[in-house]
This record gives structure tokens, C-alpha cells and sequence, in this order.
């Protein structure tokens, strides 16, 4: 009888541990380091994508990202992509979903999918502030500001971006090119405080692929005449900017967003894209009246809030 015992359970216990052996996972050098279920590229590159264990056979297949869920585009078997690791670049697999289904002895199971994805950093952006009483908005990024203000400059992505070259004027050359007198020395930073005239902007390279670097465009550089203009307070008191401290919901939306609640009072609303391009602006924003976003392009989007005391703050919402 013992001796039977000692079969069934050595029997059972083979019987679980090949059970538990079929549990395909993908893994990747890239995979989760800036999202857990992404494989963020740089470049033109190529990222090899491999199980965590060996099997006996593989079928990998993709899927086209949908920004719809649920995804209704079909799951397709790669060809020839029977081998435990499969090669996907930037060029012909980006926004693609991956999986890999795989057999061990009497076991078939299929792998969780995971997201080739090279937008999922923000294209850079930049934020302006500029203290209350020391400014006059003359044009669309053209302003006129009191001598002894200061104007702060911030990447909207901080985290994504890495060494800054900031420019005070028009650059020569795009990359930048040592000895471009529109080049800001020592300024390498997420942001930059500026006190002079000058027409600024930024070019910018990725924390995780440092070879692989943004221009802000011109398009979205920022005019500053100082000087002592009629309107000047001498005020110099910097704005404080927080980022997340407004209430936002519901995130993500279809058509209707709601910004801050009662206790918060007036705000300046303006809403911008992954590119940095402003979308939409409103004055005089009150919490109890809806935004209507059904018109923007399903997608993520920043949205930075200006209070009437100088106060502002950023918050990121999805678009569906």
C-alpha cells in the first residue's frame, strides 16, 4: 500500500509540475521599462522577443493596435515564426499587440500579449508660466515682460526626456551643431528660467534611448520682449506649478470632461496634444461646466489649468 502511495503521489505530482510548465510568458530587454506590457522602440531598431521558458513548438501571431476597445482586428499567424524568439523592428511592427501560443507534451496555451509601441512617450511640449501683474500676451506665444521677472520654460514630459539643448533664437541647425550662438550654455535641463529677450524653444533626446532626440518645432517656440512696459507691477513672485491637483473626470472620456470641483475657483483651460500644439482654450472655466472633447482625435492629452491667483496645474487625460 505504501509503495502505491508513493507512485500516485509521484505521478501527481509530475502531472503538476508539467501542468505548470505550460505557462508561456514573453519577455524582452525593453519589455516593462517604462510600461509593464510594452516594448517601447527606439529608432529604427529591432527588439528580440523570446518566451521565459522552452517549449516544444511556437506559433507567434500580432494584431494591429485598435485605439477601440474591445480590439476587433484579427489575431494572424506569422509566418515561419515557429521558434522559441522572434525579431520585430520598428519599421514593420510598430503598434502591433504580439502573443505566442506553444505545446509541451498534451498541454497547448497561449502566451499574455504585449504592445510593440514607439509613441508612447509624449512628442515634447513645453509649458510657459509667467508670474501674474509682469506680463502682456501680445500674440499667440509673444509676450512683453517686466524687467526683473523671470519666465519658467518646462519640457511637459520630464520624465521622458533626458539632456536639453535650449535655444534663445532661431537655431542654425536642427540637430544642434556647437558653436550656434542661438545655443543657451550650461542649460541642459527639463526647464529653464529665462530674463531676456529672446525667441526659446528646445531639442531634446529620450532617457531610454539617449540617440533618439526631438525638436520642439519652431512652430512652438516662445517670443519674450522685456522691458518696462506701462502694465509692469515689478511684481517678480515665481507661479507655483503642480502637476495632478485638479480633479479630472471622467478619464478617459468619449465626449464630456469635468475640471476641478466647488472649492476651486475660475480657471484658464487649455487643452494640448501629444505634439505640443494647442487644441483648445478657454477663460473663465467654472467646475460644474463640462468641456466638450468629442470633436478631438481619440488619443492622450495634456491639460494645463491657470488659476486667477497664478496658480497652475497639468493633468493628462485619454480621449476615446
Amino acid at each position: 500500500m505504501k509503495t502505491k502511495l508513493i507512485f500516485l503521489t509521484a505521478l501527481l505530482s509530475g502531472f503538476f509540475t508539467l501542468k505548470a510548465q505550460c505557462n508561456p510568458a514573453i519577455t524582452s530587454p525593453r519589455l516593462g521599462t517604462m510600461f509593464p506590457d510594452k516594448v517601447v522602440f527606439c529608432n529604427s531598431e529591432s527588439e528580440t522577443l523570446s518566451t521565459t521558458q522552452a517549449f516544444d513548438t511556437y506559433q507567434w501571431y500580432k494584431q494591429e493596435w485598435d485605439w477601440q476597445t474591445p480590439n476587433n482586428n484579427p489575431w494572424v499567424a506569422i509566418p515561419g515564426a515557429t521558434s522559441q524568439n522572434l525579431t520585430i523592428d520598428g519599421t514593420n511592427d510598430m503598434l502591433y499587440y504580439f502573443k505566442v501560443a506553444v505545446t509541451q507534451n498534451d498541454c497547448n496555451a497561449e502566451s499574455p500579449e504585449i504592445l510593440a509601441d514607439g509613441y508612447a512617450y509624449g512628442l515634447p511640449a513645453m509649458m510657459t508660466t509667467l508670474a501674474p501683474g509682469t506680463y502682456e500676451q501680445t500674440d499667440a506665444d509673444t509676450y512683453n515682460v517686466c524687467e526683473g521677472a523671470t519666465v519658467r520654460f518646462e519640457n511637459i514630459y520630464p520624465t521622458v526626456y533626458g539632456v536639453h539643448t535650449w535655444y534663445k533664437c532661431t537655431p542654425g541647425n536642427i540637430p544642434p551643431v556647437p558653436g550656434d550662438p542661438c545655443i543657451i550654455g550650461g542649460a541642459t535641463g527639463d526647464s529653464y528660467d529665462a530674463t531676456t529677450s529672446g525667441y526659446y524653444g528646445f531639442y531634446a533626446c529620450t532617457e531610454y534611448c539617449p540617440d533618439q532626440c526631438e525638436f520642439l518645432g519652431m512652430g512652438s517656440f516662445v517670443q519674450l520682449n522685456f522691458g518696462n512696459f506701462p502694465f509692469c507691477t515689478l511684481g517678480t513672485g515665481e507661479t507655483q506649478t503642480k502637476e495632478g491637483n485638479l480633479k479630472l473626470y471622467p478619464n478617459p472620456t468619449t465626449q464630456l470632461l469635468y475640471v476641478g470641483k466647488e472649492s476651486d475657483k475660475n480657471y484658464q483651460i487649455s487643452i494640448i496634444d501629444m505634439s505640443g500644439k494647442l487644441i483648445m482654450q478657454k477663460s473663465d472655466h467654472q467646475y460644474d461646466k463640462a468641456i466638450d472633447v468629442s470633436q478631438l482625435v481619440p488619443g492622450n492629452y495634456m491639460i494645463v489649468s491657470k488659476s486667477s491667483g497664478g496658480k497652475m496645474y497639468k493633468n493628462k487625460f485619454i480621449k476615446k
